[in-house]
């Protein structure tokens, strides 16, 4: 999908000048409502930065394939250098680069950047076509590797604004820390989730439409193959519970208790204050430090499925029933279990 112009164009800060000059130029004519011819007129002589040969030739093709992107990008009011900077003329501003995590993290935060304009997904290709440009020679053919393998992933990543973390993480080129082969599956499940929640912030900016497409993305933190793909079924079977658990802030350890991706043993009990005990103490554990109080709420809804029994579900439901306020109160100020199945009358002194 990479097209392949301007791979070699002057990064001279004359060059990025007299490129800037040039665009500023076209914003004034756009402004004038000037003429397309006049227009492309105008950036036909940003090319003059190239020296006579291939790529001014090269530069003035550009101009005219993709004038009407380019013009898009200019009424989006993005500063001349952006587009100089995608044309190769300025040199972008690169901290050192030495892994591919660290040239994918710089390449997603340039388009980050510009996707704050809210681009558009016309615009979200074009821009992906040319961000190599702002690499030297030496990360170049990385990125377009990079781009050209992840193309379709990054045009939805970058079309909604996907923080570059998580983008560089679940395309591979970010090492993921947590391995489900040495660590376990219940471990790695709540890194993922924990990483998603530190990344995104799913209530106040996004809601469930990027809940699910980050969900549709997060089995590639696995390495292809057969965990991968068990990964998808179980996203699949779980999706819609899963969605719904993101939305009321659970936290990741209730959510992959929930799916059991982690394992909960029966509780063995032979009293009213021994079940609360451990109910209760699951339910502190399973809490957020700062959940609110529908969150828990919510919680409380669900959480007697975490016991296999049907037995240990049923005293789990009647115990809540019987408790709920309190129970809710309690966890909310999060006081201590002894403390708080006193309260209940569960247990006493």
């Amino acid at each position: 999908m990479m097209l392949t112009i301007l791979s070699v164009l002057s990064r001279d800060s004359l060059g990025c000048q007299l490129c800037q000059q040039g665009v500023d130029v076209v914003y004034d004519l756009l402004e004038t409502g000037a003429t397309k011819e006049a227009i492309e007129a105008g950036l036909q002589k940003i090319c003059n930065v190239f020296p006579d040969g291939e790529w001014k030739h090269d530069c003035e093709v550009f101009i005219v394939a993709e004038y009407e992107k380019i013009i898009s990008i200019l009424e989006a009011d993005f500063p001349s250098s952006t587009l100089c900077t995608l044309m190769g003329a300025c040199e972008y501003p690169l901290p050192p680069i030495s892994s591919t995590c660290e040239m994918c993290m710089v390449g997603m935060i340039f388009l980050e950047d510009l996707a704050s304009n809210e681009l558009g997904l016309e615009l979200v290709e074009f821009v992906l076509d040319y961000v190599c440009e702002i690499f030297p020679d030496t990360w170049y053919s990385d990125c377009q590797k990079f781009v050209n393998q992840e193309y379709e992933k990054l045009i939805v990543f970058v079309d909604n604004q996907f923080p570059p973390e998580y983008v560089c993480t679940v395309t591979g080129q970010c090492e993921f820390p947590i391995d489900p082969k040495e660590e376990g599956m219940c471990q790695f499940c709540q890194g993922a989730f924990t990483f998603m929640y530190d990344l995104f912030d799913f209530q106040s900016e996004t809601g469930s439409n990027v809940i699910e497409i980050a969900l549709d993305y997060v089995c590639y933190l696995f390495e292809e193959g057969a965990t991968r793909d068990q990964c998808f079924i179980f996203i699949n079977q779980e999706y819609d519970n899963l969605v719904h658990y993101i939305e009321n802030e659970f936290s990741p350890k209730a959510i992959c208790s929930l799916i059991d991706a982690c394992d909960y043993e029966d509780p063995v009990y032979e009293t009213e204050c021994e079940f609360c005990r451990i109910f209760y103490q699951l339910a502190l554990d399973l809490i957020s430090f700062d959940a609110t109080e529908d969150a828990i709420m919510e919680l409380m809804e669900h959480i007697c499925v975490i016991f296999d029994s049907k037995v240990a579900q049923k005293t789990c439901k009647i115990f809540i029933d019987k408790n709920f306020d309190k129970l809710i109160e309690s966890l909310v100020q999060k006081y201590p279990t002894e403390m708080a199945c006193e309260m209940f009358g569960a247990c006493t002194m």
